[in-house]
């Protein structure tokens, strides 16, 4: 019997880079969907997926791709990956998880506490 030997891919690998967390920041600043975000690129979602989570080798001319869909000038995308801007961070995403991991007499006393807002 032949063993047929799996092709590399490189989907099959995460590679998180910073240009791809900019670029996920960059079109949650749009309010875009990646579903959004691929259509305005004419291109799938799929690409914006792999794009924003490390699955993809990211080169300039996509990148630039992205900033022209975006409409960020390429000067801004250098100052957000190289930390001249800082980046704010996702505080819903960030609540969330840590609502997940609460016990139900915790979550009971958080809820309590919200609806006072």
């Amino acid at each position: 019997m032949k063993i047929k030997k799996q092709k590399y891919r490189r989907s099959d690998t995460k590679i998180m880079t910073k240009e791809a967390k900019v670029l996920k920041y960059l079109r949650e600043s749009r309010q875009l969907s990646m579903r959004q975000a691929g259509r305005i690129l004419g291109s799938s979602d799929a690409l914006v997926s792999h794009s924003e989570h490390g699955r993809i080798d990211l080169t300039g001319d996509l990148i630039m791709r992205f900033l022209n869909a975006y409409g960020y000038e390429y000067s801004y995308f250098q100052d957000l990956v190289s930390g001249k801007i800082h980046i704010s961070e996702n505080t819903l995403e960030q609540c969330m998880v840590l609502l997940k991991r609460l016990h139900p007499d915790k979550l009971k006393t958080v809820h309590s506490i919200l609806q006072s807002f």
